[in-house]
């Protein structure tokens, strides 16, 4: 059986058959498809088993040995049309006297109260009893309790062969199915040095010319993977100050070039200057109104949540966002961006 296209008008087609396909047929879609089904059938056969060997304490319990009231009301019925027939529900109760129980005992102030609990005045001394509703089953029987083992040990067995059996699918379906994983090699301690593709294809066609006796080249496609992801990391962050940086100084001069450190520089210590002065004349001297009082009584929790969301992004690494502060970061990162590139040249 042959997977065809999507689409296929050429060739009769038909449907995969739910019964008949075999197994290795599912594994057109992938592995996992395959490995569903397998696990889909091989469960069904292990927990059938065991359902076969509970049919003992099954038949016990749907009998009247075990509860003769659901026998009774349950006669003339067909036997697979109520499965908690065969379950341990216990439909026979009877009241009787609880000695150990109290009315006050808060542990029957359930919502079962009215089925399960009672009172009633013994005629003979005249004291209020407490009444229990319980059930008559037979209780834990000794057959019906080593069938339950049995079945625990069975499915302790058969979950154990089952995992071995998937592995043996696995490997199967793994073989069948032809990937680029099966013909790719991973190096993982390659030379400091060897960071060109062409000088490692060129190694593996002569390496495999050698194996195979054939000249032609044998290497597909050649990846090298750098471990430089703090490199990247610094690069990145650097390219987000820059660009934050650019906006927090757009309010006092334009800088066409943020990689001209001389006039980042320059651009920087006008902003802060700009800025104290703009501090010094906020108020002249001059005592708060009463409404700027009033406005900064009402906005305080603002203002502290402020601060307290300012620290924590400070220890968190994503401050700071003054412009001083955001250019001595920008510096220290080039700086380190430097050391980087040198160690890996």
């Amino acid at each position: 059986m042959t997977k065809v296209s999507p689409g296929e008008k050429k060739y009769k087609t038909r449907l995969y058959n739910p019964l008949t396909t075999p197994l290795h047929s599912l594994s057109d879609w992938g592995i996992g498809v395959g490995m569903y089904f397998s696990t889909l059938a091989s469960m069904i056969v292990v927990f059938a088993l065991a359902g076969l060997l509970n049919v003992k304490n099954m038949l016990y319990y749907a009998s009247k040995e075990y509860d003769r009231d659901r026998f009774e009301e349950e006669r003339g019925e067909f036997p697979l049309m109520n499965p908690l027939k065969y379950s341990t529900v216990c439909m026979t109760r009877e009241w009787v006297v609880c000695v150990d129980c109290h009315e006050s005992n808060s542990y029957w102030n359930n919502i079962f109260v009215d089925s399960y609990y009672g009172t009633a005045v013994n005629p003979i001394t005249g004291k209020t009893q407490i009444l229990i509703n319980r059930t008559t089953c037979a209780g834990a029987q000794v057959e019906q309790g080593i069938w339950n083992i049995v079945t625990l040990l069975f499915l302790i067995v058969g979950i154990s062969l089952f995992v071995s059996y998937q592995n043996q699918v696995e490997v199967r379906l793994d073989e069948g199915k032809t990937s680029a994983s099966d013909y790719s090699i991973l190096i993982s301690n390659p030379p400091d040095d060897a960071v060109d593709p062409e000088e490692w294809r060129e190694f593996f066609d002569g390496l495999l010319g050698e194996l195979t006796g054939e000249k032609q080249q044998q290497v597909t496609l050649c990846t090298i993977a750098l471990n430089n992801h703090r490199l990247l990391k610094n690069l990145v962050q650097r390219r987000k100050d820059l660009k934050l940086l650019k906006t927090l100084l757009s309010e006092t001069c334009e800088l066409s070039d943020m990689n001209d450190g001389a006039a980042v520089d320059a651009a920087v210590t006008l902003y802060m200057e700009q800025k104290i002065e703009q501090d010094a004349n906020v108020n002249d001297g001059q005592p708060k109104s009463v409404f700027k009082q009033f406005a900064a009584f009402i906005f305080l929790p603002f203002s502290v949540l402020g601060k307290i969301l300012h620290f924590i992004r400070r220890k968190l690494g994503h401050l700071p966002t003054e412009p001083h502060q955001l250019w001595g970061r920008i510096q220290s990162i080039t700086q380190s961006i430097r050391l980087m590139q040198e160690f890996e040249v």
